[in-house]
């Protein structure tokens, strides 16, 4: 069903409900009053009988009389009917007694004991009433059929039927138009979405002035849509990059072959093209570990992040490593504050992804600072942890800070440097999926600072 047909129909749901409940609401309160009104008249109607018998009740001419005004009485109700009983359960007046004949016994003692009953009998109406006299007490009982009020409540049900069919076809088509309004603008999102993809990433949504749910819509596909663009610009850089690292090792390695086998060599030429070969093949094997690396922090989630990792521990290992690695390397680390209790240093997460991190940091503060020397500095308190990795490199200029950590990014300052532009940008992935934030702070000819920032 489409969303224009589910909006009609919810609608005409909802509104004819409340439209039948009102209806029958109306009708079942017109009932009522309907009733009530023709119970009083019919009270009014025993009390004036009683009232007129209670004077005349020794004087049977009297009686007559009595039953000939209420015959002759223009106000006379359709099969109205009164008897009286005294006490004793005798009757000592009746007026047109058909369907009074037989009046339960029960009747009369609730009468007597609420002095008042209202009740049905036989499809007519009854009203019971306690009189006292200065003399005695009667029970007066008058009956008639409503026919005015039955007729009433038939024409009633006619119209409020025909009312509602009315105004379910008034909803509905009501409710088709105002649908087709409120999705119109989702319907045009649509259209303008389908003229997008993929022709013209720049184009973006029409803003809406409205403040409401559409306008917002509006915005935060536009949101979107900045993303996927820069998100499939950094797509296509990167496999630009990609394929310009791996075709400049991957030739030179065909070319030495092909160079090779076209006359014969000797010995010592023969070991030095597989040497370069070698060295070619080492460079390609670095950058499909890198890839991997860069692959593997997209897809790390929570649920491997599962280590208890102290953070002096980790630095300790990193310099270790990089020593040995390269003895050139001199890495210097200053524990500026560290916490009384030793569970401020520990992070969960992955010890491997963290030791990644921090290596790439320190191992490019080594390579970019003329003497080769990194200084670390590590603070921890209650609330935070703080990793600073510094270098007395040439620096980063303020333009390329926002750039450093997109992947295969390199500075023109770093063409001398051998690398490929991944680490960093593996750096702040790792970083980020542990909860943390890393900021950069730099001075050209001074050094670059890197921040690394856990809250605890």
């Amino acid at each position: 069903m489409s969303l224009r047909k589910q909006i009609t129909f919810r609608f005409l749901l909802v509104v004819s409900t409340i439209l039948l409940i009102a209806m029958l609401s109306i009708y079942f309160f017109t009932q009522y009053f309907l009733q009530k009104n023709f119970y009083r008249r019919l009270n009014n109607r025993a009390e004036t009988v009683v009232g007129w018998l209670a004077q005349t009740i020794e004087n049977k001419e009297d009686i007559d009389l009595l039953k000939q005004l209420l015959e002759s009485r223009k106000d006379k109700m359709p099969d109205e009917e009164i008897v009286i009983y005294n006490l004793l359960n005798q009757k000592i007046f009746t007026y047109n007694n058909i369907n009074l004949k037989t009046i339960d016994v029960s009747i009369q003692n609730e009468i007597r004991l609420h002095k008042k009953k209202e009740f049905a009998l036989n499809g007519f109406d009854a009203v019971g009433v306690l009189y006292k006299t200065p003399n005695q007490r009667l029970i007066v009982i008058a009956i008639a059929r409503n026919e005015y009020g039955l007729f009433f409540l038939k024409q009633m049900k006619w119209m409020i039927a025909s009312i509602f069919i009315f105004a379910i076809l008034a909803i509905t088509i009501i409710g088709w138009f105002f649908s087709r309004i409120t999705i119109e603008p989702i319907i045009k999102i649509g259209n303008e979405l389908n003229e997008i993809f993929p022709q013209n990433l720049n184009h973006r949504l029409k803003s809406y002035k409205n403040d409401n749910e559409i306008g917002h819509l509006s915005n935060k596909i536009n949101l979107l849509l900045d993303r996927v663009e820069e998100g499939i610009h950094l797509q296509q850089m990167f496999i630009a990059n990609v394929s310009h690292e791996l075709q400049n090792p991957l030739t030179r390695i065909s070319s030495q072959l092909e160079v090779c086998l076209l006359n014969e060599r000797s010995n010592i030429e023969y070991k030095n093209t597989i040497e370069s070969v070698l060295e070619d093949t080492s460079n390609l094997i670095d950058l499909t570990q890198n890839l991997l690396n860069l692959s593997r922090s997209n897809a790390a989630s929570k649920m491997i992040l599962v280590d208890k990792v102290r953070i002096d521990e980790v630095l300790w290992e990193i310099k270790h490593k990089l020593s040995k690695s390269n003895p050139n390397f001199k890495i210097d680390i200053n524990f500026v504050a560290l916490p009384e209790d030793p569970e401020f240093l520990c992070i969960i997460g992955s010890n491997a992804l963290l030791q990644t991190a921090i290596l790439n940091l320190v191992e490019n503060a080594c390579k970019f600072s003329p003497t080769n020397e990194a200084f670390i500095d590590l603070m921890v308190n209650a609330k935070q942890k703080v990793i600073i990795v510094k270098d007395k490199g040439k620096g980063i200029d303020k333009k390329e800070i926002k750039k450093i950590f997109l992947p295969f990014y390199r500075s023109e300052k770093t063409t001398d440097v051998k690398g490929y532009g991944i680490g960093l940008s593996l750096v702040e992935r790792i970083i980020k999926i542990h909860n943390g934030r890393i900021e950069v702070n730099s001075v050209i000819n001074k050094g670059t600072a890197f921040k690394i920032l856990f809250d605890n």
